[in-house]
C-alpha cells in the first residue's frame, strides 16, 4: 500500500515539483469558457487540473485550498521548529513581514510554528515583534539574515556549483596528476554523482538546486518556473562554477606543474572542462552532448513527477547522483561530457585566468558554444518533451494545454510586445479581451 507523498509547494530537484496553473486560465462553470484570472506570477498560481481526470478536479482545487490554510511550507522540513514568514504566495520572499493585530500596526511579526517530518505547520509555538521602531539590540535578527532573505535563492545556487564543481574538478585532477595511482576513470564518474548529490542536499532547499542552465530552462518552459529567475540562476551556475575550479586548482597547481611543468591542455585541461577526442566527428560529438542531456532532462521531470513513481522523501539526491553517474559512464568517453553547460563554460573561463591558452575557445570551431551549450540546452528540451508527450499529464506543461489556454497565452505575448513598443490602445484592448473572456471558438477536429 504507498503513501501518499506531501505537496511541494517549491522547484527544487530535492523534491517532486508543484503542480500549478501556468498562465491563470480557467473555465467558468456557467458558459465553459476559458477566462483570465489574476495569477501572481507563472507558475505560481492555483493548483493545476489533470488532463483525464476533470471529475477529480474540483475535489483537488478543494484539497488544495485546504492545505493552503496550514501554512505553504517546503514538504522538504525536517526539523520540529521552523521559523517562516507569512507569505500570500511562494515568491513573497522579499515583502515585508505582516502587521501583528495588536494595537500598534507598525509593529509587525514573526511567526514560529512547530513544523513535522512531513513539512505540515502544526501550530504556532510563539510571536515575536519586529519593526525598524525597534532597537537594534532588540531585533531578533541581525542585517545579514535580512539581506540574505532577498538573496537566498542565487547564494544557494551559487554554493551548490561551487561545491559540485570543486568536488569534480579536484578528482579529474588527482587522477590526472597521479598518472591513475589514486584512481582511473570509474573513481572520476563516481566521485562526479557523488559531488552532485551533495550539492542538491547543500541548495535543494535554498534555491532548488538546479545546477545546470539546461534543467534551469526546461523548468521554466515545461513546469512554469518563473522566467524572470531564469537569468539569475544562469548567472550564478557559471559563477559557481567558476568559483570551484578556481579553488581546485590553487591546491593542484604545484601537482599540475610537477606532472608537465607547464599548462597543457591537452594533459590536465580536460579536467576542468570538455574536449571530445580527436578521432569523433562533430556530428558525432553534438548527438552524444544532446543525447546525455536528454537524459538528464527526461528522468529530472520523471523524478519530480508527484503522479508518476517518484523516490520516497530524502532520497531525490540520492537518485540524481546515480544518475550522474550513470549518464558519465554511459556517454562522456567520447566528448568528455558532463551534460552541463555551467560545468564546461566556468571551469574554462578559470583555466584562462590561471594561465591555459586562450585558444581554448577555438577548439573545433568553437565546440564550447556548439558542443555544451547548443546541445546541453536543446537535448534537455527534448528529454522534457519527450516526457511530457508520452508520460505527463498535468495541466502546467504546454504540451498538454487547451485551445483556449493557448490562445490566453498568446494575447498576453501580444500585449507585452504591444506594451513595450509603446502601443498602449492595442496593450489595453488585448488585456480587456482577455479580461472579457472574449475567445475565438475552438475548432472542430
Amino acid at each position: 500500500m504507498g503513501t501518499e507523498q506531501p505537496q511541494n509547494e517549491s522547484f527544487s530537484l530535492a523534491g517532486t515539483f508543484p503542480h500549478k496553473v501556468r498562465w491563470g486560465a480557467k473555465r467558468s462553470k456557467k458558459d465553459q469558457q476559458p477566462h483570465n484570472v489574476p495569477a501572481p506570477e507563472k507558475g505560481e498560481a492555483e493548483a493545476a487540473p489533470q488532463v483525464p481526470s476533470a471529475e477529480r478536479q474540483g475535489q483537488e482545487e478543494y484539497e488544495h485550498k485546504h492545505d493552503s490554510n496550514e501554512g505553504k511550507l517546503d514538504t522538504e522540513i525536517s526539523t520540529l521548529e521552523e521559523i517562516r514568514e507569512q507569505r500570500t504566495d511562494e515568491d513573497d520572499d522579499t515583502q515585508s513581514l505582516r502587521p501583528s493585530h495588536s494595537h500598534r500596526p507598525h509593529i509587525k511579526e514573526r511567526i514560529f510554528s512547530h513544523v513535522d517530518a512531513k513539512g505540515r505547520c502544526r501550530g504556532i509555538l510563539a510571536k515575536e515583534a519586529i519593526g525598524n521602531d525597534l532597537d537594534p539590540e532588540d531585533r531578533p535578527f541581525n542585517y545579514w539574515a535580512l539581506i540574505r532573505l532577498h538573496l537566498q535563492r542565487p547564494l544557494a545556487e551559487w554554493l551548490g556549483v561551487t561545491v559540485y564543481v570543486f568536488l569534480a574538478v579536484t578528482v579529474n585532477l588527482s587522477v590526472i596528476t597521479s598518472e591513475n595511482t589514486t584512481g582511473n576513470t570509474n573513481s572520476t564518474y563516481w566521485s562526479t554523482g557523488f559531488a552532485f548529490m551533495l550539492a542538491i542536499y547543500i541548495a535543494g532547499g535554498g534555491s532548488g538546486a538546479f545546477l545546470n542552465p539546461g534543467l534551469t530552462i526546461m523548468l521554466c518552459i515545461f513546469r512554469g518556473f518563473p522566467a524572470r529567475r531564469v537569468p539569475v540562476y544562469i548567472f550564478v551556475q557559471v559563477l559557481g562554477a567558476f568559483t570551484g575550479a578556481i579553488l581546485a586548482f590553487s591546491i593542484y597547481k604545484d601537482n599540475i606543474m610537477h606532472l608537465d611543468g607547464a599548462l597543457i591542455p591537452e594533459s590536465t585541461g580536460g579536467a576542468f572542462y570538455t574536449q571530445p577526442e580527436e578521432w569523433i566527428s562533430n556530428s558525432t560529438a553534438f548527438v552524444t552532448e544532446l543525447l546525455g542531456a536528454a537524459v538528464f532532462g527526461l528522468a529530472t521531470l520523471a523524478l519530480g513527477d508527484s503522479h508518476n513513481s517518484p523516490p520516497g522523501a530524502g532520497m531525490h539526491a540520492f537518485i540524481f547522483g546515480l544518475l550522474a553517474t550513470t549518464v558519465s559512464m554511459s556517454l562522456s568517453y567520447s566528448t568528455g561530457g558532463f551534460f552541463n553547460p555551467a560545468r564546461d563554460l566556468g571551469p574554462r573561463l578559470a583555466a584562462i585566468a590561471v594561465g591555459y591558452p586562450t585558444d581554448i575557445f577555438n577548439v573545433r570551431h568553437h565546440w564550447w558554444l556548439w558542443g555544451p551549450w547548443g546541445a546541453g540546452i536543446s537535448g534537455a528540451l527534448l528529454g522534457g518533451l519527450v516526457y511530457d508527450l508520452c508520460v505527463f499529464k498535468g495541466g502546467e506543461s504546454p504540451v498538454n494545454y487547451s485551445f483556449g489556454r493557448w490562445q490566453i497565452e498568446r494575447l498576453k505575448q501580444e500585449a507585452g510586445l504591444a506594451h513595450m513598443l509603446g502601443l498602449h490602445g492595442r496593450s489595453k484592448d488585448i488585456e480587456s479581451k482577455l479580461e472579457s473572456g472574449e475567445l475565438s471558438p475552438e475548432p472542430k477536429v
